[in-house]
């Protein structure tokens, strides 16, 4: 490596310091068949989306990429002037709601969380990963209702339901929704949630599935795949292992 490319890692440019580390851990990624976004991608850069990093906090949840999409989609639905309201369906610390709910801007819009507060259910066979890949186990990903409600404290809008799903969905079974945004790991509870969702989402409505092409999570594939194979519509998978789906047609 030449001295020039080893001093553009200690720049006091922000932007040619990025570009050349993210150059330096492509080239040790893709020894192991791995890789990373590019460093000088829009969002990676964006100040309004590291402030809201800042203000979530350490607390975990999803990665950059997968909560940036959520943002835009709010931001996207708003900008539509789609009408209905919001759900989250496995929501644990709540970050995914915090994301798309700073997008929307929307505090009369009614926000709802579905969500055991008990950790995963039992796997079934359709979850089973592949080889090497360890299977979900029941209890995984529980998070305490209160520390979930605390993390979303700015959003009076939000409406708890806590129970496994499908059990609290009869609450709702009136609304419309603009975007659903589906997080449960598993097949059975994210194929009730497409079962329930897709007839009540508004016409320009969107669905999102956080773990659509994870291979941890074959049952979400699965269950998105049936569930679209004989509709007009269809899901887009994304590079994030997310998939979107509008509702563009009438069933």
């Amino acid at each position: 490596m030449s001295l020039k490319n080893l001093m553009k890692r200690y720049s006091s440019n922000p932007v040619t310091r990025r570009k050349a580390w993210n150059k330096y851990f492509e080239r040790r990624l893709k020894r192991h068949d791995l890789h990373i976004y590019k460093g000088h991608l829009n969002w990676a850069m964006s100040d309004t989306l590291r402030a809201l990093h800042e203000e979530w906090g350490d607390t975990p949840g999803g990665p950059a990429d997968r909560v940036y999409l959520l943002y835009e989609t709010g931001r996207m639905i708003r900008a539509r002037g789609v009408e209905g309201a919001t759900a989250e369906c496995g929501s644990r610390f709540g970050k995914s709601s915090f994301f798309l709910l700073k997008g929307l801007d929307d505090p009369g819009r009614a926000h709802h969380i579905f969500d055991s507060f008990a950790g995963l259910s039992e796997a079934k066979a359709e979850d089973v990963a592949r080889d090497g890949i360890k299977t979900w186990e029941a209890g995984q990903m529980s998070v305490d209702e209160a520390t979930c409600r605390e993390k979303l404290s700015a959003f009076p809008q939000t409406e708890y339901h806590a129970g496994w799903i499908p059990e609290r969905f009869g609450d709702v079974e009136d609304e419309t929704f603009a975007v659903v945004h589906i997080d449960v790991d598993l097949y059975e509870p994210t194929r009730d949630a497409l079962e329930f969702f897709w007839p009540r989402l508004a016409r320009g409505g969107v669905i999102v599935s956080d773990e659509y092409g994870l291979a941890t999570c074959p049952g979400v594939t699965r269950a998105f795949d049936e569930f679209f194979a004989d509709r007009r519509d269809a899901h887009l998978p994304l590079a994030s292992g997310q998939a979107i789906a509008w509702k563009q047609l009438d069933d």
